[in-house]
């Protein structure tokens, strides 16, 4: 049976409104960046079969395919209750991720560092292929394992171009930590996969929350317990304000992505644990975490090409069905930030409900706060500028917020702030 999804409306995928209110005395109340044009796809998964579901997925969210295609393999795989997988498939996944990775921080760097960053690119893509996944939509991994093992030749092509790509990785971070200045402060929590000692792990099983002031909030949260930790203020919206259920709604903001990944632990590789100090010594921006999560990678997919397991070893193992556990919660920290899947089932293997709780979404409380401060300094001019920072530091899943300065074509739409009542 053929299935059409409608849709209501064609958004502008490149651009960017930000409303902003300001009171009788003209001063900046509130900022927030306008989700409305994005519509939530949740709905339309309820009555498919879970199977398909994460195929279709990363085709209606195509900017970051990879960590969708992973994060919803996870959450089958939660529903049909599989643990561990094979040594190949974690591996194979694993270069896949940092590929991906790799390729997305480099589009970013273009504008900056144009020729490393070409050449990290074609690195990140390089590892994509390897990893089975040369198409913009990858095919990688499936419920249990991954389609096959790498093979030696990409193996070996993929290790031969390793210290060029570090190199570049490497000026690219060194640049960004130069002209990285200190940024608006932020009193939320920092949300990130870690490994079991703590550390970042983009491909990780467990949730690590640590709030501003370095208290842990949450250790190592598992997948099973998503439901435990995080809550949407507004089910369902395309700005559902999340938020941790051990502080509540009014102190639960938390953020994700390079900012919070480098703030929870310290990195694996010792590269970029080494640029990670300088970063965290100086101003803690987005730009350079990102350069610095991109070190990072390049690392990690050394360490994997050195990994037997990579070309050999079983690829997947059996699934029977989707139906052992009611519900199957897969995530990943992908490069803009973690990403979660939640589906529930019923015996058919039917999706009965469905979240998919985005980077932008969750960092969204944390640009409405970057984009007010922006807001309420300086003239149009400086303000406008202030914002464009902001939408690039908090990086929601749009192309917009790759474009050039003065480039990003920014609606500001202002209007009254609601009259406060007395008491």
């Amino acid at each position: 049976m053929t299935h059409r999804l409608m849709l209501d409306e064609i958004v502008d995928a490149a651009g960017a409104r930000v409303i902003v209110e300001r009171g009788d005395d003209g001063r900046t109340r509130t900022a927030r960046f306008d989700l409305a044009g994005l519509p939530r796809v949740d709905p339309l998964l309820v009555g498919r079969p879970v199977a398909g579901v994460p195929s279709l997925v990363e085709r209606l969210c195509g900017i970051c395919p990879a960590a969708h295609h992973l994060a919803g393999v996870r959450a089958l795989e939660g529903l049909a209750g599989l643990a561990p997988l094979p040594a190949t498939a974690t591996a194979v996944r694993r270069l896949l991720h940092h590929g991906s990775a790799v390729e997305t921080h480099a589009t970013r760097m273009l504008v900056t560092d144009r020729d490393d960053a070409a050449l990290l690119r074609l690195f990140g893509r390089a590892a994509l292929a390897a990893a089975g996944s040369p198409g913009h939509f990858p095919v990688t991994a499936v419920p249990g394992g991954v389609a096959s093992a790498v093979t030696t030749q990409a193996r070996d092509g993929l290790a031969a171009g390793l210290d060029e790509a570090l190199a570049a990785a490497g000026r690219i971070a060194r640049a960004a930590l130069a002209l990285d200045g200190p940024v608006e402060a932020f009193d939320g929590a920092d949300a990130a996969l870690v490994d079991a000692a703590g550390r970042p792990d983009l491909l990780g099983e467990l949730l690590r929350v640590v709030g501003a002031d370095g208290t842990v909030i949450e250790a190592g949260g598992p997948a099973t317990r998503w439901d435990q930790l995080v809550a949407e203020a507004v089910p369902g919206d395309p700005a559902p304000r999340p938020y941790l259920l051990a502080l509540g709604p009014q102190r639960g903001r938390y953020r994700v992505g390079p900012v919070a990944q480098l703030r929870i632990g310290p990195l694996t590789t010792p590269v970029a644990a080494a640029l990670q100090e300088q970063w965290l010594a100086g101003g803690g921006g987005a730009r350079a975490a990102r350069a610095v999560m991109a070190v990072h990678s390049v690392e990690a997919i050394g360490v994997l090409l050195g990994q037997g397991a990579l070309v050999r070893g079983p690829a997947a193992r059996p699934v029977a069905g989707f139906s052992r556990n009611p519900v199957g919660v897969g995530w990943v920290d992908g490069p803009r930030g973690l990403l979660v899947h939640r589906y529930a089932a019923d015996g058919d293997g039917t999706v009965t409900a469905a979240t998919i709780l985005t980077p932008t979404a969750q960092n969204e409380p944390w640009l409405a706060e970057l984009l007010a401060a922006a807001a309420g300094a300086g003239d149009q001019a400086s303000s406008t500028s202030g914002m464009e920072d902001a939408i690039r530091e908090a990086d929601p899943c749009l192309p917009c917020s790759s474009a050039p300065a003065g480039g990003m074509g920014l609606q500001v739409e202002t209007v009254p702030a609601p009259t406060r009542r007395s008491p």
